[in-house]
């Protein structure tokens, strides 16, 4: 049974608690507003418990910069070992079995990781979001004014005393992070986490993304800070409004079934328009 969750603040409360608790986050609000029956199948289906540890870099370089302590008890960085040996492959699996339930790094995936951690410390804004007087991973519940639902985040940091959240992203290319913005929908998280806080009883009116390139570029790994334009997150806040709207409407009338037409290839439409 999911965790029952009053609306407010909860500084103490696990991610698996969190993300096992009621309440519309913007990964939720995503499912829904692609396809509605999504939302329902992601309760239902079930998971590959076995694929969970799988190493997400990702993770990794929120514990790295937020959670130190979860970086040493959530993962495991191997040794170099020799594989092409028996003794070799005897080593790893022993490791492996000693550090049952972690996330694995080898030698090298932990050097570049602490290689971007340290560049994110060089940026003197990227240093500042990450120093200042703040709380990391705290999550947040309010009830939506308008449709009633109850919603729910967890900024990766929240600064003390400023208008400023701060949300960590790791990307191919600072360059194409534009794209991410669309295909993710960061758009809607901005406003969608902004207000969520604001509600919950802290103004936040800034939400910055910490974004950190994952390829080398002249020996360095890229970092950028960015905020999203004024009439980009206005947008974003009209859409997850509206899709909080259709949520709650499909609540109420328990329809979270969805058929779509079939999107087809261009060659395929010049096909169908020239029958």
């Amino acid at each position: 049974m999911k965790p029952l969750i009053s609306p407010g603040v909860y500084p103490d409360l696990s991610n698996e608690d969190y993300h096992g608790s009621q309440g519309m986050s913007k990964t939720k609000l995503d499912l829904f507003s692609n396809d509605p029956s999504a939302l329902e199948w992601a309760k239902n289906c079930p998971v590959d418990s076995s694929k969970l540890k799988t190493l997400d870099f990702g993770d990794a370089m929120h514990a790295i910069c937020l959670e130190p302590d979860r970086l040493k008890n959530d993962f495991a960085v191997m040794p170099k070992i020799d594989l092409r040996t028996n003794k070799g492959k005897e080593a790893r699996d022993e490791f492996v079995k000693e550090n049952a339930g972690k996330a694995i790094l080898t030698a090298d995936e932990f050097k570049k990781l602490t290689l971007m951690f340290d560049s994110v410390m060089a940026h003197p804004y990227a240093r500042m979001l990450l120093e200042s007087p703040g709380i990391s991973e705290q999550s947040y519940y309010w009830t939506d004014p308008t449709t009633g639902v109850l919603c729910k985040c967890r900024p990766d940091r929240n600064i003390f005393n400023t208008p400023l959240l701060c949300d960590i992203k790791t990307t191919e290319s600072l360059r194409k992070f534009k794209f991410s913005i669309e295909d993710y929908r960061y758009y809607v998280q901005s406003p969608f986490y902004s207000d969520g806080v604001t509600l919950s009883g802290e103004p936040k009116s800034k939400f910055v993304f910490l974004v950190i390139q994952k390829t080398i570029e002249l020996g360095r790994y890229p970092v950028r800070c960015e905020v999203l334009p004024d009439d980009v997150v206005s947008y974003g806040r009209k859409i997850y409004k509206q899709d909080l709207y259709n949520y709650a409407i499909a609540s109420d009338r328990d329809q979270f079934d969805g058929i779509f037409e079939s999107e087809l290839s261009n060659s395929l439409e010049r096909k169908i328009s020239g029958y």
